[in-house]
């Protein structure tokens, strides 16, 4: 959580992330759900949770695309998380040990970083082994089409959606982005849940970030304009400097 957006991880076999959306720029999720109740499903003076993942990845987790599907984290040895806090930044680093898709098993390490402004996170996936299909995507929605750009230079490219796809009601308006290094992704495909960007297959970690933006967010973008605008803004920091932090 930042002063414009919090997420939340399923630190279990669906490892889905849901975006809780915040009409205010103090730190509330320490008290969300302290009340016994799922009552964060509903609006409150400081927002709520907004995405409904389902059976997807949500906006910018990740998994393995196999057999023409994303397969998750059900089959783990053993998961470890560790959070670490300063002034510039908010890590969670979470060990899967001994995840197993198919015939194969690796460990994978995942950073997920947020900063103290702006919307986006950083996640950075590093496997023990050779792995085909490392993927991350964002939730499908019907009539919500996908926008695709790639910078002038062709390194970094981004996927992104902007419309009513929030829990608020059918007019509520939300956008979600994932920003990728284009020469490590082997292809951007439809599942049967998300809109994917599947990665090459490498031993080395790859990089990218993920973003959302509500329109009711303190001080937030509130049309497709400013969304878009946001987005090719900061496609051009990284094109010019490889980060966004």
């Amino acid at each position: 959580e930042n002063a414009q957006v919090g997420y939340r991880l399923y630190l279990d076999w669906r490892n889905a992330i849901d975006i809780f959306g915040k009409k205010t720029d103090a730190m509330v999720l320490p008290q969300v759900g302290q009340d016994g109740f799922d009552s964060y499903h509903e609006m409150a003076p400081w927002g709520m949770d907004i995405l409904k993942a389902g059976k997807s990845l949500g906006i910018g987790s990740y998994g393995r695309f196999m057999n023409d599907s994303v397969a998750k984290f059900t089959n783990v040895e053993k998961t470890h998380a560790q959070i670490s806090n300063s002034d510039a930044r908010s890590d969670v680093e979470i060990t899967y040990s001994g995840w197993t898709t198919g015939t194969d098993t690796t460990d994978l390490v995942s950073t997920l970083s947020i900063f103290p402004e702006d919307r986006f996170t950083k996640v950075k996936l590093k496997p023990s082994t050779l792995l085909e299909g490392l993927t991350t995507g964002i939730v499908k929605f019907e009539d919500i089409d996908l926008v695709q750009k790639q910078s002038e230079a062709g390194n970094w490219g981004y996927i992104a959606t902007y419309g009513a796809q929030t829990l608020v009601d059918d007019e509520d308006q939300l956008g979600m982005a994932i920003f990728y290094m284009v020469g490590e992704v082997e292809e951007i495909k439809e599942g049967p849940h998300d809109h994917l960007v599947i990665f090459k297959a490498s031993q080395e970690p790859v990089t990218y970030y993920f973003l959302a933006a509500w329109e009711q967010e303190l001080n937030g973008l509130k049309t497709s304009e400013e969304f878009f605008t946001d987005l090719d803004s900061k496609l051009e920091t990284l094109e010019e400097s490889g980060r966004l932090e």
